[in-house]
């Protein structure tokens, strides 16, 4: 195995050539490191609002361990900013000053390596839990039978855009009395048109988007709550989806299973708090459509 340089500059078996490789590799390493860094502390302060997120979805919005989380997770994050920017700080100093500056960042290298090497595994790996990528879990049974109640999910909201078919979680205290999270399916998006059909006498009626897509399962009376959260005339037999909006449903289209858009109308966007696209327990593929089936 070809020995590191780090050992050979602290043995002092290292030549003039390999002290200027070391120098150079510890200029990448830091600066990339400090810029990583810096992209975390100004993302955690841009969408600090996902720690609120954080605490309902994991911790049920209690003092838990999870609030606990957070608080280390800002100290070690501070911690390792402030770290890695004395010592990039005191490299810059040091090469104006035309001052030896290898030494002491060696030194300090290998006396803190663990800690600095715990402190940036569970920083970053909080940083992904709250701001990228959130668990959650099913609750209920308003997503079967594509999503069983205690199913453990991966959503995000990183560069979403919801689409129809999605499954999606969102904050629905704006929609009902609970402060929850909610798990639902995208049905229709905005532009897609919402119309009514009904028979000669009245009697039944059929919701399609965009006159190809039935909904079997929104009634007249529902049909009614869209449109007016869409902010459509009161007598109209169609809308339009308008910017900003989603039609949600649960897979579990029995009534009464599924507290979704039938109920409270529209969801807005900003609402959501990501797109769910992997269920690490069990581990098993989603499905992409509806397959309800009562049993």
């Amino acid at each position: 195995m070809k020995e590191s340089l780090e050992k050979k500059y602290v043995e002092k078996t290292i030549t003039e050539e390999e002290t200027a490789q070391y120098k150079k590799s510890l200029w990448i390493k830091k600066g990339i490191i400090l810029g990583v860094y810096l992209l975390m502390v100004i993302a955690s302060f841009v969408r600090i609002y996902r720690i609120n997120v954080f605490f309902n979805v994991l911790g049920r919005g209690e003092f838990s361990f999870y609030s606990v989380s957070v608080v280390l997770f800002f100290l070690t994050l501070f911690l390792c900013f402030g770290y890695f920017s004395f010592q990039m700080g005191y490299m810059v100093y040091s090469e104006i000053k035309k001052k030896d500056w290898l030494e002491l960042i060696t030194k300090l290298n290998i006396k803190l390596d663990i800690y600095s090497f715990l402190c940036k595994c569970f920083s970053i790996l909080l940083f992904i839990m709250i701001y990228i990528t959130t668990p959650c879990n099913v609750v209920g049974n308003s997503m079967n039978n594509t999503l069983q109640n205690g199913d453990r999910l991966l959503c995000s909201d990183l560069f979403y855009t919801p689409h129809r078919y999605d499954i999606v979680v969102f904050d629905a205290a704006n929609y009902t009395s609970e402060e929850l999270f909610f798990i639902k399916r995208v049905i229709a998006v905005e532009g897609d048109r919402i119309r009514l059909y009904q028979d000669a006498l009245g009697t039944n009626t059929t919701v399609y988007i965009n006159d190809d897509i039935e909904i079997k399962d929104i009634n007249e009376t529902e049909f009614k709550t869209l449109r007016s959260s869409a902010g459509a005339d009161e007598y109209s037999l169609e809308f339009i989806v308008p910017s900003g909006k989603i039609l949600v449903m649960g897979d579990n289209r029995v009534r009464g299973q599924s507290l979704d858009s039938r109920i409270f109308g529209l969801l807005d966007e900003k609402d959501i708090l990501g797109k769910v696209y992997l269920r690490i327990f069990p581990f098993k593929p989603i499905t992409t459509s509806y397959k309800y089936k009562e049993e």
